[in-house]
């Protein structure tokens, strides 16, 4: 299929094989004919599938005839995304006389005032923060949007401006056009999408997690990652076209000059450096003119990572959404490869999460000579599934519960004698008959005083395990403070 045959416009052909692109990605061959119907739209695809000019394309065909007014709006989640989409709108829009605008809180919004005020533009390419900022100064209104685009939706809620958005929608017309592109729906998502769209077509995309990628977890000490991490590309024929995941632009830096200095060649691929430059820094790698490519969650964001041999987390990804964009394995059931993830005690935390979201637990891989500067014991540790540990650690605290409980409740040898034999330390060694207390002074309970709840049967009931629904009752413990208070205590001393 061409692009010719979907419907577009012959700028717009010509501007997309100007770009270099051939032939449509499944993404765009699904939408682009239900977006020029004017349909609301929810696309499922994972990021470098080819979102972006799956809304770009038959948006910029619905805007060519018209006047020239503020008509599209495109959010996205952060600035960075924002400016990758931006170059690929006003890449499109060359042949035509549609006008693209970029609105950030990374650039001075004085700048994008005077733009929106003299100049004017037919798309706006925003973070919602700054164009809810650009809407209270009243520099730009909403009446004549015709079109709205959510870009990583699920980004967005994830970072908390899913309020911003409702925000967002009760300013814009009613009889808009919505296209929501994500990677995942989660359910504050599915919500947002219902008050948003309108009998939305969905193109869902997604797909399970190909066979041919290889997913391995290496339990490190933090300051022993990079060594680790030396240590797996340094085997024969390993080091070839890996590209290595870090959070944060200074971390990628770091860790760039680190392995250059270990006789890697290494480019950096963060926000800093053009869309250009890392599409050219990523064909590069594939062809293998460099070895290593390192890079953060933002920067990754609309490059495609077919080809790539290796796949390393450096930091365990916060989301199991970012862990999926880092690996690429949606969208691309014929990729392989390996996803390697180094993981430091602390991020433990972060991987329960990603083991549940793709569905199954990732194997624990020790290196047999390298030296983790471990005991035995701590590294047996580091191996033991998360939902492992959790379980065992659910089962002691609920016995060491349980304990608590019963000596609470037990008020004679009796009852003593009913605790299971399995409630054992501390616990168990603190059950005695029940005494009352008076300023330091101790006397024994009289067994006319005992509980009235002392039946066949009820120590052994109240030995169980207590569920949610039958907790200790303040029955109990008000029927305890009478037994005190009939404990034959000395007279008090005649006042002076």
């Amino acid at each position: 299929m061409m692009f010719n045959t979907l419907g577009l416009p012959a700028p717009l052909v010509q501007a997309v094989r100007a770009a270099g692109w051939t032939e449509p990605t499944p993404i765009q061959a699904k939408a682009i004919p239900v977006i020029l119907q004017g349909n609301d739209l929810i696309g499922n695809a994972v990021s470098g599938s080819g979102k972006t000019g799956a809304f770009l394309l038959p948006g910029f065909a619905r805007l060519l005839d018209g006047p020239q007014k503020l008509r599209a709006l495109v959010l996205t989640p952060t600035r960075e995304h924002a400016a990758q989409v931006d170059t690929q709108a006003r890449d499109f829009a060359r042949f035509t006389e549609l006008r693209v605008g970029l609105a950030h809180n990374a650039a001075p919004i004085a700048a994008q005032e005077k733009l929106l005020r003299d100049h004017g533009v037919d798309v706006l390419v925003a973070t919602v923060d700054r164009l809810l900022e650009l809407q209270e100064r009243k520099v730009i209104g909403f009446e004549d949007v015709e079109i709205l685009v959510l870009d990583e939706a699920d980004r967005m809620v994830d970072m908390g401006q899913a309020t911003d958005i409702r925000r967002m929608l009760k300013l814009l017309p009613e009889t808009r056009q919505t296209l929501l592109f994500s990677a995942a729906m989660a359910p504050e998502l599915n919500r947002l999408a219902k008050e948003a769209l309108i009998e939305p077509v969905r193109v869902d995309l997604t797909s399970p997690q190909p066979t041919g990628i290889m997913h391995a977890i290496y339990p490190v000490p933090k300051h022993l990652k990079i060594e680790l991490l030396d240590r797996l590309l340094s085997r024969p024929g390993e080091v070839r076209s890996t590209i290595v995941f870090t959070r944060q632009r200074e971390g990628a830096d770091r860790l760039a000059r680190q392995l250059e200095r270990r006789k890697y060649t290494v480019t950096t691929l963060h926000e800093r450096k053009s869309q250009t430059e890392r599409e050219r820094a990523m064909e590069d790698l594939k062809r293998g003119r460099l070895q290593i490519a390192v890079t953060t969650d933002l920067a990754a964001r609309g490059l495609e990572l077919t080809g790539v041999a290796h796949v390393v987390n450096f930091d365990v990804p916060p989301t199991p959404e970012d862990y999926v964009h880092r690996i690429g394995r949606a969208a691309r059931p014929d990729a392989q490869g390996d996803a390697f993830t180094l993981m430091a005690p602390e991020e433990q935390r972060h991987l329960a999460a990603i083991e549940r979201f793709v569905g199954r637990a990732i194997p624990r891989v020790l290196l047999p000579d390298f030296d983790y500067k471990l005991t035995p014991s701590q590294l047996q540790q580091t191996v033991i599934y998360d939902d492992e540990r959790v379980r065992s650690a659910a089962r002691r605290a609920a016995l060491n519960k349980m304990g608590a409980y019963v000596t609470s409740r037990l008020s004679s040898p009796a009852r003593a004698a009913s605790i299971p034999s399995r409630v054992s330390g501390p616990a168990a060694a603190s059950v005695k008959p029940a005494t009352a207390t008076a300023k330091g002074r101790t006397a024994s309970v009289p067994a006319s005083s005992a509980p009235a709840r002392s039946k066949p049967g009820a120590a052994s009931a109240t030995a169980r395990k207590p569920s949610a629904s039958h907790r200790p009752r303040p029955a109990a413990r008000k029927v305890s403070a009478a037994a005190r208070r009939k404990v034959a205590l000395p007279a008090p001393r005649p006042k002076k």
